[in-house]
């Protein structure tokens, strides 16, 4: 796996990433180390709060109102994906740590 995320609290592992999926995520991730500073990548490790998450997702949501999610479904189902599980973490208030290999 390119990149792991576990919960901050108590280390549970939750969901990962393969390579496939981190590059098709690429251009999330690059936005989001525009607006905040923070560095998403496949080998350094990342405490990702609950505000993190809400700025990826929409960031997310402006990809998704731009971009014609038909040219490349894999990527566009990563995305999705990506967002669904996000959210989830977020709504419930859980902070992640993210582990590269």
């Amino acid at each position: 796996m390119a990149l792991d995320f576990y919960r901050l609290d108590n280390k549970e592992y939750l969901f990962g990433l393969n390579d496939k999926q981190f590059d098709e995520l690429t251009e999330i991730f690059t936005d989001f180390q525009y607006q905040t500073g923070f560095v998403i990548d496949q080998y350094g490790d990342f405490k990702m709060t609950v505000e993190n998450q809400g700025a990826i997702i929409r960031i997310i949501d402006r990809y998704i109102d731009k971009t014609d999610l038909n040219k490349n479904k894999s990527k566009t189902l990563t995305i999705i994906e990506f967002r669904t599980l996000l959210k989830y973490y977020s709504q419930r208030r859980l902070e992640l740590q993210l582990k590269g290999d």
